[in-house]
């Protein structure tokens, strides 16, 4: 008869024992339930070092911003503190630029700095008007150096379909002129970097001084059955101006003591039959008040993006009037691969500038090909005669990066 060994039992109750009671006393110390919380700091370097989306342009040549952010406030606050070299000035700017969110449906937007600055935005986006200055040489800007200051409050009114977005704020500046009439150098390009029209074109000279003024405005935009639309108003009180006329350059207009100028753009899309679409753009610039406003007041027009057949930014001043009407017409037929279907496009274009009032319109009708960004038109002025700015036709090259 076999004796049952009483050992293996002994340990595994042993073993079931200390478990218990390793078990009891862990239960009785007290968990830690805490957690450290990281907090990410509010100043930031984007890109890893600080830099900036860079522009190039016919004075400026490169322009690189670099410098830190500030964000607090779950995007309450929203700081730049930049500096911009300018490559072909050899020129720091610095300016401190941001927005402040006291509400939700409100904003305080601001800048404060010195930098190079333009009144045709409007004609071609920061990114396009760099690309084809780099490569073709053509900058559709015209440009003059200043310090200045300002800030707006902005109130956003939201709608089931619209959109609108009233301001009110105030502007501090003083202004000179840059590259007018003989710029000492030019940025190099591609193409046309020695081209009277091309790199080498020259600024208007501006009334050197300084001028202090109230502004008020809206944007508003709309999107209802398929039409989309953004229009921009911007009226300037000046409160105070102390300007100097530009002495022997024949090319300046004297300044008058006080002006009110009122800037309209516009956007409209409008989608038809299919895939075709009907795009109307309109711009405008009206003064009032004694005297003209300062020529850093002054708006311009002509060349590839208004009208083909007037030589790039021929006709300026302080009263500025355009409208286009751009029919498109894709072939849906052809799809290319990444770019897509190519098109034929209508266009109409009408418009003119000048000093204390606005001229008898230029025109220009055209007929249009492209592809996704880019396209060629043909336009001719029917009736060419009637302005020594306009040639019979012109045949323009266009590259569209608006987003």
């Amino acid at each position: 008869m076999k004796t049952r060994s009483v050992v293996p039992t002994f340990v595994a109750a042993f073993a079931c024992l200390a478990l218990t009671a390793r078990a009891q006393d862990t239960a009785a110390v007290p968990v830690d339930t805490g957690y450290v919380e990281y907090h990410e700091s509010p100043v930031s370097l984007p890109l890893g070092i600080g830099l900036r989306v860079p522009s190039y342009d016919r004075v400026n040549g490169l322009t690189l911003p670099w410098g830190p952010k500030l964000e607090m406030g779950d995007g309450r606050v929203d700081v730049d503190a930049l500096v911009r070299y300018r490559s072909n000035l050899g020129n720091w700017d610095p300016s401190l630029e941001g927005t402040l969110r006291p509400g939700d449906q409100s904003e305080i937007t601001f800048f404060g700095g010195q930098g190079t600055f333009t009144n045709d935005e409007w004609i071609r986006s920061d990114l396009s008007n760099s690309i084809v200055a780099f490569f073709a040489g053509t900058d559709a800007r015209n440009y003059f150096r200043g310090t200045r200051g300002w800030a707006r409050f902005t109130q956003t009114i939201m709608g089931s379909s619209t959109t609108l977005t009233p301001f009110l704020g105030v502007n501090f500046e003083r202004d000179w002129s840059t590259g007018s009439l003989a710029p000492e150098k030019s940025p190099w390009s591609v193409f046309g970097r020695k081209g009277d029209q091309k790199m080498r074109r020259p600024n208007p000279p501006v009334a050197k001084g300084s001028i202090a003024s109230a502004l008020a405005g809206s944007g508003f935009e709309f999107s209802t059955g398929g039409v989309e639309g953004k229009l921009d108003l911007t009226v300037e009180r000046s409160l105070h101006t102390s300007l100097e006329d530009c002495g022997a350059l024949i090319l300046c207009i004297p300044p008058g003591d006080s002006f009110t100028q009122g800037t309209l753009d516009g956007r409209v899309v409008v989608p038809t039959f299919g895939a075709q679409t009907l795009t109307v753009r309109a711009h405008t610039v009206l003064t009032a008040g004694p005297g003209f406003a300062p020529a850093q007041r002054f708006a311009y027009l002509g060349g590839t993006g208004t009208l083909a057949t007037v030589n790039l930014l021929a006709l300026g001043g302080d009263h500025l009037l355009y409208v286009e009407g751009d029919y498109m017409i894709p072939i849906e037929r052809i799809q290319l691969p990444i770019i897509g279907s190519p098109f034929v496009a209508l266009r109409y274009a009408a418009g003119n500038a000048g000093i204390d009032r606005i001229p008898t319109l230029i025109q220009n009708v055209g007929v249009g090909v492209g592809v996704s960004m880019l396209r060629v038109d043909f336009s001719i002025d029917p009736a060419h005669d009637r302005s020594v700015f306009s040639r019979r036709s012109a045949v323009s090259v266009g590259l569209d990066l608006s987003f």
